[in-house]
């Protein structure tokens, strides 16, 4: 009947993975709300040499970098952040403020993380199924 059956889209989606946005840009464009899961890629962030040197230049924590680098997005995705302490939240909580100034005034670093940390899907999801799960 061209009714939408769903109302939103829940996607992985991170520095690593970045393969979905265009298709989260259309889904957004068409008034979906964006749901994305894994934004720390399984924890896999918090190890990522890549990730890990802005880390050192940026000031700002791999996990606060990683979640606010996913809601800078064009398609204004809300994060499941996968927090299960009271500390990794209010750490991740702070991704909301540095989202906003990677958006206005760090655009360059933004679109460097961005660039830079990004993998080959295919090696991203070869490398997540071989992760250990307990």
């Amino acid at each position: 009947d061209g009714n939408r059956l769903f109302d939103s889209v829940q996607c992985t989606y991170n520095l690593l993975e970045q393969r979905p946005a265009d298709a989260l840009l259309e889904a957004h464009s068409a008034g979906m709300d964006i749901i994305i899961k894994e934004g720390m890629a399984n924890g896999r962030i918090l190890k990522n040499e890549k990730v890990q040197k802005f880390v050192e230049t940026s000031g700002y924590s791999a996990d606060q970098l990683a979640l606010a680098c996913i809601l800078a997005q064009p398609f204004q995705p809300r994060v499941l952040s996968g927090a299960v302490t009271s500390g990794q939240l209010e750490s991740n909580a702070k991704a909301i403020e540095i989202s906003e100034k990677l958006k206005d005034v760090e655009k360059d670093l933004l679109n460097s993380i961005m660039d830079e940390c990004k993998m080959e899907s295919e090696k991203y999801w070869t490398d997540r199924s071989a992760l250990a799960w307990n």
